[in-house]
């Protein structure tokens, strides 16, 4: 038999450390006998019955009014007692079917109404025959549209068609009327998110394209160094060997040389997209996007093109310093500064070899800049610039034309504030009959490697205003005749007048010509711009206003003024989008009437 030490055995007693108390525990009383203790009842289930709507006999007797007397005391009252509610909350009695709170008296408002007539009848509608749609609006309800030039409604019989009061209520020209129309039907939020995904598609182009410039940048250099031809001019060394291996340039080319570019000197760059300023078509349609490189102030100018499957950068105007032609920088090359939105720039033509034969009959080459990124511009521009001159470099980002340039834009919009009112109600017939005007004037005959260039003479200018009332003084056009690029240049001379397109604008005109032209000749015909103009989705159409023929040749009315018609120019097609420019005030609204017209 093992001993069992004393001290592993179990102490009986201890005493409290804070009261001094001594407790034993032998006492098992010591718990049991505590009236305060809770206790936990018993469970009792000689009450529960099938139905669970019945109370127990207990809760019934009580009638909810009040708590089961516990005067007995002890441990019997609390464990054979029945609590049939809670203080928290009322007491509900299932034979009166009313609410008690806890102190017995009846809530308001809470009897039950059992009367069946009180539930409601089931509103049934009667579902009636579809009225008999005519085979037009069967037509039009079968076109599968996008969703932002589908008609909210589409209804029979003729509606008379209530225009928008603030664009189009004055207007006097049925021709005016009938394109301001596509405002009034599609959805303007859809236009505005397809804007967006195309800024998306957008910006994964420029992404391509930087990949692109800089592995063309890294490698072309040190094929073309200067070191490369040093060692290619060495006096070869006579040997008893072959001709073949005597002329080995490729085998000796340098990988890298001592001025050859790398990735981290070209990071200091900043990529924009641009356009060339231009009405030929060819050109008009090229997609563009220049690269200025801070490590030597240099500037190169890309095409993105497809080729096949494939987007490729392909060079326009090859990386070099370029100076400004005009103004008051002259003869100063180009810096960070210079590039901004809507921003113009000039080259000279003589001095690059690599122009396509459109441009390079030109003397000089103008790029407008549609969007650049201007917070990586203002951190190039501020990096390593000490606390003086950086007030001065910010102040020169947030303005950047210069007091010249800002005189000249408030000079003509002083002349668009004149000018602009007199055509309000006739935008459209008065501006393409203008430029009709002048092109017969000037007796245009077009070539397909030219610009189609429309010079006048100044009286033949000014015969044209008076010939359609357009009261402009002699000081305003000495202004505008001193100011053109090319005298008497009628497109130049309407923009001056009436104003041109901004960039945002631009943009959704281009895309609507390229759905015309996909083969980017420069000009379309009325068969073809028939395939995408999106004529059942105008209101006149849904509203049965017009029969089919009756909207196309209100349609064609449009571009009648063509001098080839039904051959159409790209230089025509802008003159129809310049003149509703000038009736459309919000860019947005601009942008749905093009995405609606063109189904885009």
């Amino acid at each position: 038999m093992s001993y069992r030490p004393s001290s592993a055995r179990r102490q009986q007693t201890s005493i409290n450390p804070i009261t001094g108390e001594k407790i034993d525990y032998n006492k098992k009383s010591h718990f049991t006998n505590d009236q305060t203790a809770p206790i936990i009842p018993s469970l009792d289930l000689t009450d529960v019955s099938d139905s669970d709507r019945q109370p127990p006999p207990s809760a019934r007797q009580y009638n909810g009014s009040a708590r089961p007397s516990t005067a007995q005391g002890g441990v019997s009252a609390r464990v054979g007692s029945y609590r049939p509610e809670s203080r928290a909350y009322g007491n509900f009695d299932h034979q009166q079917a009313i609410y008690t709170n806890r102190h017995g008296n009846a809530l308001q408002n809470t009897q039950y109404d059992l009367n069946p007539g009180r539930v409601p009848a089931m509103d049934i509608k009667v579902v009636y025959p579809p009225h008999p749609m005519s085979a037009r609006t069967q037509r039009a309800l079968s076109t599968r549209l996008p969703d932002s030039v589908r008609p909210a409604m589409i209804l029979d019989g003729k509606v008379d068609y209530t225009p928008r009061p603030n664009l189009h209520s004055s207007v006097n020209s049925a021709i005016d009327e009938f394109q301001l129309a596509w405002l009034e039907s599609g959805n303007h939020q859809d236009s505005l998110k397809k804007v967006a995904a195309e800024e998306q598609n957008e910006q994964r182009k420029q992404e391509l394209m930087n990949e692109q410039v800089l592995s063309d940048q890294l490698s072309r250099y040190v094929l073309s160094d200067i070191e490369q031809e040093d060692d290619r001019h060495k006096p070869y060394i006579m040997q008893q060997q072959p001709r073949r291996n005597l002329d080995r340039r490729m085998h000796d080319t340098r990988v890298k040389t001592s001025t050859s570019l790398t990735e981290n000197l070209l990071s200091k760059r900043i990529r924009f997209s641009c356009r060339i300023v231009t009405r030929d078509g060819k050109d008009a349609l090229r997609e563009l996007f220049g690269f200025y490189f801070m490590l030597d102030r240099t500037l190169a100018v890309y095409e993105y093109r497809i080729l096949g499957k494939r987007s490729n950068a392909l060079p326009l105007i090859p990386r070099g310093q370029y100076i400004h032609l005009s103004g008051y920088n002259q003869g100063q090359p180009y810096t960070l500064l210079d590039f901004y939105h809507g921003a113009r720039i000039d080259f000279d033509t003589r001095s690059i070899m690599s122009l396509p034969e459109t441009v390079r009959h030109r003397t000089k080459l103008t790029i407008s800049i549609i969007s650049i990124n201007e917070q990586e511009k203002q951190t190039l521009l501020l990096d390593g610039i000490q606390d003086q001159k950086r007030r001065d470099i910010l102040y020169a980002i947030k303005h950047p034309y210069s007091t010249e340039q800002l005189d000249y834009q408030r000079y003509l919009a002083d002349v668009h504030q004149l000018t602009k009112p007199q055509i309000k109600q006739r935008t459209l017939i008065v501006y393409t009959s203008l430029a009709e005007y002048y092109r017969r004037r000037a007796n245009v005959t077009r070539h397909e490697d030219k610009d189609p260039i429309c010079i006048c003479e100044k009286e033949d200018l000014l015969a044209g205003l008076h010939e359609y009332k357009i009261h402009l003084s002699a000081g305003h056009f000495s202004y505008i005749w001193s100011h053109m690029s090319i005298q008497g240049e009628s497109n130049e001379f309407l923009n001056l007048l009436f104003g041109e397109l901004n960039e945002k604008r631009f943009a959704q005109v281009i895309k609507a010509y390229s759905k015309v032209d996909p083969s980017k000749t420069g000009y379309t015909n009325i068969d073809t711009i028939k395939k995408f103009v999106n004529l059942y989705g105008h209101p006149y159409a849904i509203h049965n206003r017009l029969s089919d023929e009756q909207l196309w040749t209100r349609f064609c009315d449009t571009f009648r003024f063509a001098i080839d018609y039904p051959r159409i120019s790209y230089s025509e097609f802008l003159n129809v989008y310049e003149a509703l420019s000038i009736a459309v005030d919000q860019d947005d609204d601009f942008i749905h009437l093009i995405n609606n017209t063109w189904h885009m």
